[in-house]
């Protein structure tokens, strides 16, 4: 098989397995599923939906921010025990053990972010412009160190810092293609549950947002498993369990 179509059958692999993780393990996008739904009733209960004005006006109310970082964290859980279960599930153990994480690489890796983001918070005196060319400068500095903390996380306990900043752009840029197309698109689905949802009747705004919950669940399924299958180059068979 040639290196492209071996990429675009990991990519499929990426794209079909992202749903079959719903079958596999349903606990893992209702983690992402619940605080999105939550937040949902904050924003109806508050008016937020009522029209385009109340929705701007809301969109930094205290009930609301604090169920949003709720949500992000959920998103995030989510995200990580999809690759968890992904990797557990290739060495057939426990879809919930985390015996095989490589810890070191993951701290090693989130340090990275930590340190690439520092900067970031002292660009007040410069240029938007500067400011958004270090920014990027740094995003793509860190980006091996992403790989790293996605390799621990998937039970790579052999990599190191040297080998990812040396052979890790490959796999860098293969996670990003395994879930960017489908992330912008869920994202714009996402964004448009919002706006239809506004001055439409409660039993319709109701609607739209458990679907809009659903399509947020299936958004961290695929981070999580982009993140497996294309740190693997396409990850385990995906078998109908």
């Amino acid at each position: 098989m040639s290196v492209v179509k071996r990429e675009f059958a990991a990519f499929l692999a990426t794209q079909r397995d992202s749903f079959l993780l719903w079958r596999l393990a349903p606990i893992v996008p209702l983690i992402a599923i619940l605080p999105e739904f939550a937040q949902h009733v904050v924003e109806v209960r508050i008016g937020m939906f009522e029209n385009g004005d109340a929705f701007r006006a809301l969109a930094v109310d205290p009930q609301r921010m604090a169920s949003a970082a709720i949500k992000v964290a959920g998103l995030i859980i989510c995200v990580v025990m999809a690759a968890l279960v992904w990797a557990n599930r290739e060495r057939g153990t426990r879809l919930w053990s985390f015996a095989a994480i490589g810890w070191r690489q993951v701290l090693v890796g989130f340090a990275i972010q930590i340190v690439a983001s520092l900067p970031g918070m002292l660009t007040a005196g410069i240029s938007p412009q500067a400011a958004t060319l270090v920014a990027a400068v740094l995003t793509v500095a860190s980006l091996p160190g992403l790989v790293l903390m996605i390799g621990g996380l998937v039970g790579d306990r052999q990599t190191g810092l040297a080998q990812v900043y040396s052979r890790g752009w490959g796999q860098a840029l293969r996670i990003a293609v395994h879930f960017g197309p489908g992330w912008v698109l869920l994202q714009a689905v996402h964004n448009w549950n919002h706006m239809a949802a506004l001055g439409r009747p409660d039993s319709l705004v109701w609607s739209l947002m458990a679907w809009d919950a659903l399509v947020v669940g299936l958004m961290a399924t695929l981070a999580g498993t982009a993140m497996h299958h294309g740190y693997r180059l396409g990850g385990p068979a995906a078998e109908t369990p």
